[in-house]
């Protein structure tokens, strides 16, 4: 036999498969074989022919070895090794998933417009039969990049004369979610207290962000940051003379003190506002920090990825802000909910810690027995704000 014969007799028997022949074999020519076949008997050279079958046995043989040392290794694996591999590799899929959503989609979930379904559909006249003496009319303003924003506009005491007394305003800002007619009696309730305190004509005007309620566009920080500063500047030509209180709830007392902030920070405003208060109720610091207090576990995403958000809300940079201006910053008033479910207790201690290192003016009141939303809904609250305002 010869030595070709033989080689490829080994290795058949080696790998339990006939030895595949080279491609380029296949489409050889007949007369292109033998004419390299008789120089290479010239020359006394291997001919190409023996080459690349020598060549198509090492390959074959060496991926057949391949295949079979891979099946033999996964055949051996026991099953306590290969199941928990599957899961734990099918749980870091899906922990990478869920950051990668949270990622993309924050704005869905931190700024939830729609929520409960057919909020943004709700009426006024929906609810003026609960707001006793306070009557509300909608209005809107185009913001300064050009968007339709509503304001929900409540009275009381229309006939008090304002250049006897000046009004008092107060411009609110709300959280995160819902719309603005639902709210309605909440505000009234409060501009009602405020009025029999002061005897003054109280206007209390309440903006939707864009993407909220009858406003255009979509929510994000850095469109509502211009909302803030298109209705601060509407209340100051449209009530030039009057005591203006800010009011922001959750999400919106950092709104409420970036706009503040930021207006203050101005060195030339168009119309100067007198800005007599700032309530900041159930505030946190910022987003960040919120995010680790909630959520201390290090193996769950949402601490590890503040450095993708795009919403701060950072009412700790806003104070350092008012410090660092020009202009006097008004009193402030911290308002934490006692029992709050989704603020950490500790975020209101720590600003008016920081309020008082920067010598700023700040009371703060905690009312007891009071979640989330219900801080000014209780008559604590609602005694504090009236205080404060008087």
């Amino acid at each position: 036999m010869s030595g070709l014969s033989r080689l490829y007799s080994l290795a058949t028997r080696s790998t339990g498969t006939p030895a595949c022949k080279h491609p380029l074999m296949v489409h050889r020519s007949p007369l292109l074989g033998r004419t390299l076949s008789t120089s290479s008997r010239t020359t006394g050279l291997p001919s190409l022919h023996a080459q690349e079958r020598r060549a198509g046995i090492s390959i074959k043989s060496h991926r057949c070895s391949i295949s079979n040392d891979a099946t033999t290794v996964l055949s051996e694996l026991p099953a306590l090794v290969v199941v928990p591999s599957v899961l734990v590799g099918i749980s870091l899929a899906l922990w990478t998933l869920k950051c990668m959503s949270l990622v993309l989609f924050q704005n869905k979930i931190i700024y939830m417009p729609s929520l409960p379904p057919y909020t943004r559909r709700e009426k006024l006249e929906d609810y003026q039969s609960m707001c006793g003496k306070v009557k509300w009319r909608e209005e809107s303003i185009i913001s300064n990049d050009g968007y339709r924003l509503a304001i929900a506009v409540g009275e009381i005491g229309q006939d008090i004369d304002h250049k006897v007394k000046p009004s008092i305003v107060i411009l609110y800002f709300q959280g995160n979610g819902s719309s603005t007619p639902p709210r309605l009696p909440l505000l009234s309730r409060a501009a009602a207290s405020v009025y029999d305190a002061t005897h003054s004509k109280v206007i209390i005007c309440a903006l939707s962000y864009r993407g909220y309620w009858k406003s255009t566009g979509s929510p994000s920080q850095s469109g509502i940051e211009i909302d803030a500063q298109s209705f601060l500047a509407w209340a100051a030509d449209i009530y030039p003379s009057s005591q203006v209180i800010i009011w922001g709830q959750s999400i919106g007392a950092g709104v409420a003190s970036t706009a503040l902030a930021t207006y203050v920070s101005k060195s030339n405003p168009a119309q100067p506002i007198n800005v007599k208060g700032l309530i900041l109720e159930t505030p946190f610091v910022n987003i960040r920090r919120m995010l680790v207090e909630l959520y201390p576990q290090k193996w769950l995403p949402y601490r590890h990825l503040w450095p993708f958000l795009r919403s701060h809300w950072d009412s700790e940079v806003a104070l350092r802000k008012m410090k660092n201006s020009r202009t006097q910053v008004p009193p402030i008033l911290l308002l934490p909910a006692a029992d709050d479910e989704v603020v950490p207790r500790t975020d209101a201690a720590y600003l008016e810690k920081l309020c008082h290192d920067l010598g700023l003016a700040v009371s703060r009141v905690s009312i007891h027995a009071a979640l989330h939303h219900q801080a000014s809904e209780k008559p604590q609250g609602r005694k504090a704000i009236t205080e404060f305002i008087k």
